[in-house]
């Protein structure tokens, strides 16, 4: 394989083919075709898209994009006769190679291009195919075909965060709490716990000092209850 620099943004690479080492296959799904002569040059060339953009008080500066697409291209002919020159026996005749090859081009799909012993196995469109009389034999045809290779563009899927409510923070009951005129173990229950019902969770940790300070809490707990009493909440 040798390298020749075409410009400062093209690449190109010649393969010098000998018969019987590689094969060159071209298909489309379950439908192929093997090429019965090698032909005896292949250019592969990449163009690079680089941009430049002037920027104040910076100067000059380029941005260094991805490689862009490969172009295949490369001739040969289809035999009419089986000769020395013929890689396999049994190859198609001339008119239903390009038969093939014209339908997959009316396909509007893309081929597969492959050849044997070598990293080239691409996915391609058909960008030029032409034939023309053979110049060889009577009942050849000689073909030039240009490929080039088919990326999709898929979408950028961009992850969206789950929106996630926001607790509200529980007011957490404090150690201890001054009661003030109007206060019930009903009421403060319903402001500590967020339940009313409760209130015994209050009365059964400050039993004791409020039957103390006030008999009645025997006959009915917890309902007596007076401003500046420190009550204990438990958590």
């Amino acid at each position: 394989m040798s390298l020749n620099k075409i410009s400062t943004l093209e690449r190109r690479e010649s393969l010098r083919l000998t018969r019987s080492v590689y094969e060159f296959w071209i298909s489309q799904g379950k439908d192929k075709l093997r090429l019965p002569v090698l032909p005896e040059q292949i250019d592969i060339s990449n163009t690079i898209q680089n941009e430049s953009v002037k920027v104040a008080s910076f100067g000059e500066i380029t941005f260094i994009d991805k490689p862009g697409a490969k172009e295949i291209s490369f001739s040969s002919f289809f035999p009419k006769k089986h000769s020395p020159l013929a890689e396999y026996k049994g190859f198609p005749s001339p008119e239903n190679a390009i038969a093939k090859i014209e339908k997959w081009v009316k396909s509007k799909k893309p081929v597969q291009f492959l050849i044997t012993g070598t990293k080239i196995n691409l996915t391609c469109s058909i960008e030029v195919f032409s034939y023309s009389e053979g110049q060889k034999d009577i009942g050849d045809r000689d073909y030039e075909i240009k490929l080039k290779e088919y990326k999709t563009a898929s979408p950028r899927k961009i992850k969206q965060k789950k929106k996630t409510k926001k607790k509200r923070p529980s007011k957490s009951a404090p150690k201890t709490y001054t009661v003030k005129k109007g206060d019930t173990l009903w009421d403060l229950a319903g402001k500590f716990y967020g339940d009313s019902t409760k209130w015994r969770k209050i009365w059964n940790v400050n039993k004791k000092a409020m039957i103390k300070r006030s008999k009645r809490n025997i006959r009915q707990p917890g309902h007596w209850i007076f401003p500046g009493q420190k009550l204990k909440i438990p958590q």
